[in-house]
């Protein structure tokens, strides 16, 4: 970790990182909204993968109807919806100026140094144990704790991610 400068990469990284955290602060879900649409995004992917586990060598293509969706706006809601397409440039003229916090480049820049340390010297490992980082202690920070981990894991097949409180020992025999 003796090279300092911190790469376009780690630069470009980090401001998509606050680009995406300031996309959501402008859409004012509430966390509510931010639990329901975080589980129908895990909700796609179980049921791609479970279908992609259960199926046999010869596919069988079913046509289903499509499914109805009906929303339910609220008169709030769709005033609120209104606004924020009369502020479309004006936020998105923001979120291209933005320049990232150096603390945030900072943090990237370790994940990105880590991440190239861990792949170096286990490049032919089956499995990677890592002590999980701790996280966030405000819940304002855990879309870029999560952008952090997954830069540190990156490039590793299998990762084993292990929080403790530091007494544990992990031994070939335990």
């Amino acid at each position: 970790m003796h090279d300092s400068d911190i790469s376009a990469y780690t630069y470009e990284r980090t401001l998509m990182m606050e680009q995406r955290s300031q996309m959501l602060r402008q859409m004012r879900l509430s966390t509510a909204e931010r639990q329901r649409e975080a589980q129908l995004v895990k909700d796609r992917h179980s049921l791609v993968r479970m279908g992609s586990l259960y199926s046999d060598e010869e596919e069988e293509v079913f046509e289903s109807p499509p499914e109805k969706v009906h929303m339910t706006w609220t008169k709030e809601k769709v005033e609120a919806e209104k606004r924020n397409k009369n502020n479309a440039p004006e936020n998105f003229r923001e979120l291209i100026s933005l320049k990232p916090d150096q603390s945030n480049v900072r943090r990237m820049h370790t994940a990105v140094k880590l991440n190239e340390v861990i792949v170096n010297r286990s490049h032919d490992a089956r499995l990677v144990l890592l002590n999980m980082p701790g996280p966030p202690r405000n819940t304002d920070g855990d879309e870029n704790y999560m952008e952090f981990l997954e830069v540190l894991t990156e490039g590793l097949e299998r990762v084993l991610l292990v929080r403790g409180g530091g007494r544990e020992v992990i031994t070939i025999y335990s």
